[in-house]
């Protein structure tokens, strides 16, 4: 009741929430961009026909699907679509106007070549609605001039809360919903920042649709009922904005909120507060997704090492005689490696642990997947002792993406065989000379250290937000719990 009895509801706080564009084609429509290309040209490939072309750019629009939406991420579409449409300003309203046939044959030579070359299938759209002049038109032109300004935008099928923030103002599907707000009552940042948090996936998850797997559906319907607590008035104690950011830095540090804070000045004090450290989630997460954080790419061509059986000092873990990572196909026809972890015991020793999928004779007593495999959980495999620190580096970082890409990589195969149990596939990894990766291996560790350095900070900036949030809706210790408990099923 807390939670319903908030403030005004979503739909109340917002100018409207939207879907985005139908092209009833998106084979044709949606292109992948391949190249950029100096001037009013980009080169592109359509799905269709699997063709590379050159069209004018001007009628073609960064596209995001729901694939492309992740919680404060920054967006980065990989589609362009087809947008047959100029906008234009009349008087206070912006205006979409189609373009017309002709002027698309003599502006836009290149894209009416690839539209007349997908001519029949583009009429046939929607069972023959659009056999007609302007067939390239869209069957459901709506939305069009919503999308080129900032707003928040959300996937329309998702686990959790996944809002991000739109700078660039982005053409977006049907499968991502774009948020804007009426600014009088609140801004976005302080929006997206509450709709961000448990409290609203908690809400969800006792009102909204449920889909198979735990995810939910963020249609309009389902999120318009939630409340919103407006920011409180002007505290008579004005914001010191800077007393404030030395406070976060030192939480940050120490991870202590109420050692750092007193969150009653901070709730009064959310309409400043919550906004500045949305701002600082999106750019903890544009940091961290600048990092490339693949060890192949950093590793590049190496030359071949030492097998995992070759190096250091091997030997079984305690009690593993009957591990199901010492089986074959004898006993488990289906049988192979699912991941592969590895443990570090010291800074020269290292413990290889792996799962074991298989298909189960009694399905019914196991859980199984949509293939029929069953996996175990982590099983331990080997210790490997008297390692350099560099080579224990090298085990821990790169057996996992070995295990992980397989078919061969690294001369590793992740089947049994009537002779080769799991452990011997396993033995058989390959790594690179150690030598040899060592700068490579040395910059893809101080990369890790800090994505590592980056989702700390992130965790802890979303615990504050959660905190100044409960405050906003007036939840007791109690109650938190219940909504976490409820949340992290």
């Amino acid at each position: 009741k807390k939670i319903d009895d908030a403030g005004p509801s979503l739909k109340e706080v917002t100018d409207r929430i939207y879907q985005g564009l139908v092209t009833s084609g998106d084979s044709i429509y949606l292109l992948e961009k391949t190249e950029d290309i100096e001037g009013e040209y980009v080169k592109v490939r359509s799905q269709e026909d699997g063709k590379e072309w050159k069209l004018e750019s001007e009628l073609l629009k960064p596209l995001l699907k729901g694939q492309d939406v992740h919680r404060y991420d920054p967006l980065d579409p990989k589609y362009l679509v087809i947008f047959p449409y100029r906008l234009h300003e009349d008087g206070d309203e912006v205006r979409a106007e189609f373009v017309e046939e002709e002027q698309l044959q003599n502006s836009y030579p290149n894209l009416y070549e690839y539209l007349t070359e997908h001519e029949e299938a583009i009429r046939a759209r929607e069972s023959g609605k659009m056999d007609r002049e302007g067939w390239y038109d869209y069957v459901y032109p709506k939305n069009l001039t919503e999308f080129e300004e900032e707003k928040i935008v959300t996937p329309e099928i998702s686990y959790g809360t996944n809002f991000t923030y739109d700078s660039e103002g982005l053409y977006h599907k049907t499968k991502v919903y774009g948020v804007k707000t009426d600014e009088t009552q609140v801004g976005e940042k302080y929006l997206l920042s509450i709709i961000n948090t448990e409290v609203l996936w908690y809400f969800l998850k006792n009102t909204g649709y449920a889909l198979r797997g735990g995810y939910f559906t963020f249609k309009t319907d389902y999120l318009n009922p939630f409340s919103i607590p407006l920011p409180p008035e002007a505290s008579e104690q004005e914001f010191d904005q800077s007393q404030f950011e030395q406070k976060y830095s030192a939480y940050l540090s120490s991870g202590s909120i109420a050692g750092e804070f007193d969150l009653a000045k901070l709730q009064a004090h959310a309409g400043e507060i919550l906004p500045w450290l949305a701002d600082q989630m999106i750019e903890f997460h544009r940091k961290h997704k600048s990092l490339n954080l693949s060890l192949r790419d950093h590793l590049g061509t190496y030359d071949s090492g030492p097998s995992l059986a070759e190096i250091g000092f091997t030997q079984p873990p305690e009690n593993t005689a009957e591990s199901t990572l010492r089986e074959t196909t004898e006993q488990h026809p289906n049988l192979r490696v699912g991941t592969a972890r590895v443990d570090r015991g010291s800074p020269n020793t290292v413990l290889i642990a792996a799962t074991a999928r298989y298909k189960p004779d009694d399905e019914d007593a196991h859980e199984t997947d949509q293939w029929g495999y069953t996996e175990t959980e982590y099983l331990p495999a080997f210790r490997i002792t008297d390692l350099t620190e560099r080579e224990a580096d090298l085990i821990e970082h790169f057996v996992p993406v070995a295990v992980d890409e397989a078919g061969g990589f690294a001369n590793f195969r992740e089947t049994a065989t009537k002779t080769n149990s799991l452990i011997d596939r396993l033995k058989e990894i390959e790594l690179p000379d150690v030598d040899d990766v060592a700068d490579d291996l040395e910059n893809y560790l101080k990369t890790k250290e800090r994505a590592e350095e980056l989702d700390a900070k992130i965790e802890q900036t979303d615990q504050l937000i959660d905190e100044i949030v409960y405050e906003l809706y007036g939840l007791t210790e109690e109650e938190i719990e219940i909504v976490e408990e409820a949340v992290g099923e």
